[in-house]
């Protein structure tokens, strides 16, 4: 596989919403994100198709961090979408999280909870799996979404993000997008193997401060692998194997996250995928934009690329 068609970091992450208003509030006016471009989604119906959506959505609003590597969020307004579950135990397969790094953690969730965001916990601190790197963590309730935000201690010198370039800024862009699977080794394999992404973390998560978090049971936690690219570009990709439900829970209707993904070869990229092993591929499409490709992998994650 050729250096140039290799994952690299997620550049945009997706959120399909039926109203985009709260998460402007919440991104923008709480997090600092820069609406980037806003207006009608162009070509409707060939976006439903490359994002997995039930029907095409109607308006886009991208937000970025000007000056990171990654990591924006596109807010796509989807008329009708149902409201989507909570977030609840990492218990079923799709999209679980995003990770964002904080300069000062206490005044921003401070912010965020007087507009009426809820936390699952108050914050925890524990050791990264087989490291002495001390995290301190807590979990935001992205209903809109039914996501949870990991909001992590930025440690200057120790995380790369845009929060080492832009002093000014007090939350940095998304770091990390967290997918539940089923099958861990097989997303560790389509990670490596088909993207082309480096796991540089494989190891289990767990122990009194992580149940806490995330609102466990004693003893419970899970396996994880965590990817980047050759430039270590956020956002980072994360995997993890789902906990057995406490009770029955559906499949979620509709991907409530797709990671976009900038890619040198997209071509290189659309032959490995055409065998359908890792999910269902909609092949090279020619948008007004340029190529793209969308992929609902097999993993619980949603994937769209485009021609670097």
């Amino acid at each position: 596989m050729r250096a140039g068609d290799v994952f690299d970091g997620i550049d945009i992450v997706v959120l399909p919403v039926a109203d985009t208003e709260p998460l402007l509030e919440l991104y923008v006016d709480a997090m600092g994100f820069e609406v980037v471009e806003a207006g009608p989604v162009r070509e409707p119906e060939v976006a439903a198709r490359l994002w997995s959506l039930p029907s095409p959505p109607a308006k886009t609003i991208l937000l970025g961090k000007p000056g990171s590597k990654g990591g924006w969020i596109r807010l796509v307004e989807v008329p009708g979408l149902p409201r989507p579950d909570p977030a609840g135990r990492p218990d079923r397969p799709g999209p679980y999280a995003l990770d964002f790094y904080l300069r000062d953690p206490d005044a921003t969730e401070k912010e965020i909870g007087g507009r009426g965001w809820g936390f699952v916990s108050d914050p925890v601190d524990y050791l990264l799996p087989g490291t002495e790197y001390p995290v301190r963590e807590r979990m935001l309730d992205q209903t809109v979404s039914g996501l949870l935000h990991a909001f992590v201690q930025y440690r200057e010198g120790r995380t790369r993000c845009v929060l080492g370039e832009r002093p000014e800024e007090d939350v940095s862009e998304v770091n990390a997008v967290v997918f539940a699977t089923g099958d861990l080794p097989g997303a560790r394999a389509f990670v490596e193997n088909v993207l082309g992404g480096h796991v540089y973390f494989a190891d289990r998560f767990g122990g009194p401060a992580v149940e806490e978090l995330l609102g466990l049971e004693p003893g419970e936690g899970f396996e994880a692998v965590i990817a980047r690219g050759p430039a270590s570009r956020n956002a980072r990709l994360e995997f993890l194997r789902h906990l057995p439900p406490a009770s029955p829970r559906p499949p979620h209707a509709y991907p409530r996250v797709v990671a976009g993904c900038a890619m040198d070869d997209l071509d290189a990229l659309a032959a490995r995928l055409a065998t359908g092993e890792h999910g269902a591929s909609t092949g090279v499409v020619d948008t007004v934009a340029g190529p793209h490709l969308g992929l609902r992998s097999r993993y619980g994650a949603c994937f769209y690329f485009w021609q670097r």
